[in-house]
């Protein structure tokens, strides 16, 4: 074998261990999440770990012991949620969270963790109608 051949054929390893690593490491990052609404109209998703989105519904937050419940809404449908994590200072009625847990046989959803959305800059800047300038 002469050396261009060798060359070419660690570089195309090289290259396809590198791809396959990009490859790999994207499956696990690329976390997409479900309305309420989805998650509802799925069949037996009971066990299985999902990130849900939605608006905390103004007035359902209620706190018993180390255990957080309230209610997320998407415009369609609400769903129950129960947590023993530890919520960030910005968790508030009408706020956005991305909660990920696992639904019960019960139909609440168990979240292991809740993020709370940061809003957008541009958005408040439209709502308090300062854009036209």
């Amino acid at each position: 074998m002469t050396a261009t051949a060798r060359f070419s054929l660690a570089a195309g390893v090289i290259v396809a261990a590198v791809g396959g690593l990009i490859l790999w490491s994207l499956s696990g990052s690329t976390a997409y999440y479900k309305t309420p609404s989805e998650l509802l109209s799925e069949p037996n998703t009971s066990g299985q770990s999902v990130r849900v989105a939605g608006k905390v519904v103004s007035g359902s937050i209620s706190q018993s012991g180390a255990t957080t419940s309230f209610a997320l809404a998407d415009g369609g449908q609400t769903l129950d949620i129960n947590t023993d994590d530890l919520l960030p200072d910005t968790f508030a009625g009408d706020v956005e969270v991305v909660a990920e847990g696992a639904m019960t046989e019960q139909g609440n959803f168990t979240a292991a963790s809740v993020l709370v959305k940061c809003p957008s800059k541009f958005e408040a800047e439209l709502a308090s109608g300062d854009a036209g300038r």
